[in-house]
């Protein structure tokens, strides 16, 4: 009974321990809430626990912490489904810190944030990100953030966050409806959120900070690990409120590095993010700092993104000054514009530094560079960095459905080398997709014996002094290839080395093709291009083609025989299948006794002006008539010879004796020692050999019968025969008597 009781107190204690932490956590835990940025700063922390704490600070109340519309002090507020931070699109000098514990992830809604960092007084930035973790930022509604001196508008430097960072735009500006989401998984539809960041003096837009005095590492003005999936963005060095969009005059990239080595790594742009970044002081638009350099960066999905690289330096996607842009991949549906800065490519390298690029898919991309930039590959002059051929190598690769339009700046290609490039490797492949490279053009041209010392091509090289170790290779091995290419110059160098030199693409005049027969290719090639812009820089009203360019006059044009096979008005049916044009006879020198002859070729398809020479070998002279031979002598006629003589009668052989009867056999079953055995068959021998072959049957008649004495075993068998059946006739006599 006692028992009975006690289990029914412990069980009634533990029942109101349980109720009282039910109570308790109902108590501390917080749904989300709003936070109203014109209170005080926020600071929002996920923990190894795995729960968000916020923490906003107010100098309006006693203790120094604001309070929610529930009047709890927000002071390692537990808030355990993300957090919403706003200020009502009022202007606010408060900041907002996220820091994210390892393993974790911290989900931060901004939904019409303004937050203007004086830019003169202060030193810090309008928003950080920190920790070991990851952060997600969604925008819902128009969003703001301007930084004072040496840090980023959205601050995420390599000293202090070594996560990842995702800004995207999942919802509509209610902050309740998801969008709706594309084949890729990225949200579509609904209002877009935006966001403008700007750097203070020499911070990036979205990324690092310029080293204070006192720091002794650069990381601080890196970054790494930047992801934007949605959204509309606008990122420079500054943001001047009377503008609409950054400047270029002073700090680090729009996207990337801030000013001392500020380095980019892991930059990605994808889904339906709508992009736009300018560089200022030295920076790249996406990428590195001053000295900065650009390391995977990556435009895929429906992406839209327009960057300009600083008018004193750097590339619109790429290295900063002197900074390589390495591993930059466009791809899918992606559509891009870039302008390089002064002496940087428009998607590559920096000043002085190569790069290399991919464009696959179906993006779309303009590129122009600046100042003795490529459109396409390497700043200028990478000639002094022998010692250092990764700096200055350049690769470009251009495949499958992509469409690529590509201008050369002062002296540089629109695609490969810019200007006075000297070292280095150089390669630009096209495997697919349609290019239109017009070279860059200069107001002197002149030539110096060896080279027009001012003179780009519009795919490979830039001018130089010295010989430019550069390759080109066209083919249609991903898809369809399009290539429409444009010089300054008369000279042939469309597709060259540079300085005027004659075209290098590897076609074969005699018609046979390193094209390949996958895909169908096209080559035009053009001198005199020109062209003139609207606008310079992503927040013009360029959008995507230039205004007045010209591919000038077509002078060659090469095909492979899949180009002709796809033409309806091109007959394929009559040629070999090794051509790859479709000859027209326009001459013919017929050959001599002394002389070879030639028949000259033209390819008769539109605009092409390919030509082959197939040589006549000159005559040999005829042989003279040869002599009708003699006759020959009739040989005589031979002896008859002699009739052989009969041959004479052989003598008839004699008649043989009657054999002697032999005696009669022993009872032992012996012979008698004189059987005449052996001379009975010699007389028969001797008789067939000398009779007729007529004559000779009687006596071998007479050998075949049966010889007496001759066969032993016969009367051997016999003995036995009888010995048995006296034998056999002995006991069944015994036999008999016995049963009687």
């Amino acid at each position: 009974m006692r028992k009975n009781v006690k289990q029914q107190l412990a069980l009634r204690v533990l029942s109101t321990a349980a109720l009282m932490a039910m109570v308790s956590s109902i108590a501390t835990a917080a749904f989300a809430d709003t936070y109203d940025l014109t209170k005080g700063s926020v600071t929002v922390e996920t923990k190894e626990d795995g729960f968000t704490y916020v923490t906003q600070l107010d100098n309006t109340q006693t203790d120094g912490y604001a309070r929610n519309d529930k009047d709890d002090v927000l002071h390692d507020y537990q808030d355990t489904t993300g957090v919403t931070i706003t200020s009502n699109g009022k202007k606010t000098e408060n900041t907002i810190t996220v820091d994210t514990a390892k393993d974790q992830t911290t989900d931060v809604t901004l939904q019409d944030v303004n937050i203007q960092k004086d830019q003169w007084d202060s030193r810090s930035a309008a928003m950080t990100i920190k920790g070991e973790g990851d952060t997600e930022i969604e925008l819902n509604g128009d969003n703001t953030l301007i930084s004072g001196h040496y840090h980023a508008g959205l601050e995420k430097a390599d000293d202090v966050s070594h996560g990842s960072l995702t800004i995207k735009d999942d919802l509509n500006n209610d902050n309740r409806t998801e969008k709706e989401k594309d084949e890729s998984g990225y949200s579509t539809g609904g209002d877009t959120g935006t966001l403008k960041a700007a750097g203070g003096y020499d911070g990036a837009g979205i990324g690092g900070r310029k080293k204070e005095d006192g720091e002794e590492s650069d990381a601080c003005a890196s970054t790494s690990d930047i992801t934007i999936t949605g959204g509309q963005i606008k990122a420079g060095s500054l943001i001047e409120t009377n503008k609409e969009y950054p400047q270029t005059e002073q700090g680090g990239a729009g996207i990337g590095g801030a000013t001392g080595h500020g380095n980019a790594t892991n930059i990605t742009i994808t889904g339906n993010a709508d992009v736009s970044a300018a560089g200022g002081y030295y920076a790249a638009g996406i990428g590195g700092g001053d000295y900065g350099n650009a390391t995977n960066i990556t435009i895929s999905g429906n992406a839209k993104v327009a960057a300009t690289g600083s008018n004193s330096g750097g590339a619109g996607i790429g290295g900063g000054d002197d900074g390589v842009g390495k591993n930059i991949r466009i791809t899918d549906h992606a559509d891009v514009t870039a302008y390089g800065g002064n002496q940087g490519a428009g998607i590559g390298g920096g000043p002085y530094r190569g790069g290399s690029v991919e464009i696959s898919g179906n993006a779309k991309v303009f590129a122009m560079g600046a100042n003795d930039g490529a459109g396409i590959g390497s700043g200028y002059d990478c000639s002094c960095w022998g010692n250092h051929p990764e700096l200055v190598d350049t690769s470009v690769t251009i495949s499958e459905n992509a469409e690529v339009m590509a201008v050369g700046s002062y002296r540089a290609a629109a695609i490969g080398n810019g200007a006075s490039s000297e070292q280095g490797k150089t390669t630009v492949t096209i495997t697919g997709g349609t290019v239109t490279a017009i070279g860059g053009q200069s107001s002197i041209d002149y030539w110096d014996g060896d080279c027009y010392k001012n003179l780009a091509s519009a795919i490979g090289g830039g001018n130089s002094d010295k010989v430019q170790d550069v390759t080109v290779t066209i083919n249609g091995t991903t898809g369809n290839a399009t290539v429409n290419a444009s010089c300054w110059l008369d000279q042939e160098s469309a597709i060259s080395t540079g300085n005027g030199a004659a075209d290098i693409i590897g076609y074969d005049k005699d018609g046979k093709s390193p094209f390949g027969e996958d895909g169908s290719v096209i080559v035009r090639m053009y001198n005199h291009g020109s062209y003139t812009t609207t606008g310079y820089g992503p927040f013009s009203k360029y959008e995507g083609d230039l205004t007045g360019y010209t591919l000038g006059t077509l002078y060659q044009t090469v095909h492979n025989r899949k180009y002709m096979e796809e033409d309806p008005n091109i007959d394929t049916s009559k040629l070999k299948d090794e051509d790859l044009h479709d000859w027209q006879l326009v001459k013919r020198v017929e050959p001599t006794l002394d002389a070879d002859g030639y028949a000259d070729y033209i390819c008769s398809i539109d605009k092409c002006g390919q030509t082959k020479r197939v040589p006549l070998p000159k005559l040999t002279p005829e042989p003279s008539e040869p002599d009708t031979p003699s006759t020959p002598e009739t040989p005589d006629t031979p002896d008859t010879p002699n009739k052989p003589s009969t041959p004479s009668t052989p003598d008839t052989p004699d008649t043989p004796s009657t054999p002697v009867t032999p005696d009669a056999p022993a009872q032992d079953g012996t012979a008698p020692a004189d059987t005449p055995a052996a001379d009975t068959t010699a007389t028969a021998q001797n008789v067939a050999q000398n009779a007729e072959p007529e004559a000779a049957a009687a006596p071998a008649a007479a050998a075949a019968l049966p010889q007496t004495g001759a066969n032993w075993l016969a009367v051997a068998g016999s003995a036995l025969s009888g010995l048995f059946l006296l034998a056999a006739g002995f006991v069944l006599d015994r036999k008999g008597r016995r049963m009687n």
